[in-house]
């Protein structure tokens, strides 16, 4: 808060002091202030006569003279400018005015970028399979790699092909049952070069490169594909590991095709 005559702004809890407040720089002398008066006294009231001084009512304890005496420090020279308005400071602007939309980036301060969000959110997949790939996204889908992690189980083989550990990379990307579904149905519609390589890092990182490779009209399409096909994987692996049943590739390939027809 830039102070200007000190009618707008609070003495006791707002930040006037070179961007601080009292509430801050001397929490003890706060608690000696009562509830109402912190809530109601104006700057411009508390410096008259150092009207601020006569707020303190409470018991003066050591810290509460030592945070007393540091506050007057910081005030006891501080003019009021009486044709001046007191203006808020926004922080997150160079001008400090405030925009909505310094307001949207500052609310996602400290956050971390997800790889792939914006892929997911621009899909036109059913909800489930967006919240699966949500967790495929965060990693936190319940492969045999994971399970084994948490010691719930001795065996973390992939239960598609059983030659790797199953995690959500590679029975996404790096399997050769699921490596062969992408090659069947890319080739179909003749996008056989987008089938994922052994050295794929992520689902994300291969989504992301794909894309790249083809006409901004087809990307949505591209996306929502990835999604259904994404989904259907991880169906039949819950399939096979917990009802014992299995399909072939060419068997679960029609499945898909039927299924977007």
């Amino acid at each position: 808060m830039r102070v200007g005559n000190g009618k707008n702004t609070l003495f006791w809890t707002d930040k006037w002091i070179h961007g601080e407040a009292i509430a801050d720089l001397a929490p003890c002398l706060l608690q000696a202030v009562g509830p109402r008066i912190r809530k109601t006294r104006t700057v411009h009231e508390a410096l008259q006569d150092k009207r601020w001084v006569r707020d303190i009512t409470g018991g003066l304890t050591v810290q509460v003279i030592l945070d007393y005496l540091f506050i007057w420090e910081k005030v006891y020279r501080w003019s009021l400018v009486q044709d001046v308005e007191d203006r808020p400071i926004w922080k997150w602007t160079a001008d400090n005015k405030f925009t909505t939309a310094s307001a949207y980036q500052a609310f996602f301060l400290g956050q971390h970028a997800i790889p792939g969000a914006k892929l997911l959110a621009g899909t036109k997949a059913p909800g489930k399979c967006k919240f699966f790939l949500w967790l495929v996204l965060h990693d936190r889908c319940w492969t045999a790699s994971r399970i084994k992690r948490h010691n719930l189980q001795d065996d973390d083989a992939c239960a598609l092909c059983g030659q790797e550990s199953e995690t959500i990379t590679h029975l996404l990307t790096g399997c050769v049952f699921s490596r062969e579904l992408w090659f069947r149905l890319l080739h179909h519609v003749g996008a056989k070069s987008l089938t994922p390589t052994t050295d794929e890092l992520s689902l994300t990182s291969w989504w992301t490169r794909v894309r790249k490779l083809i006409p901004k009209v087809a990307r949505m399409m591209l996306d929502t594909f990835i999604a259904l096909v994404s989904w259907s994987i991880w169906l039949e692996r819950n399939n096979l590991t917990f009802n014992r049943q299995a399909r072939s590739v060419i068997q679960l390939q029609q499945h898909i095709q039927e299924l977007a027809a």
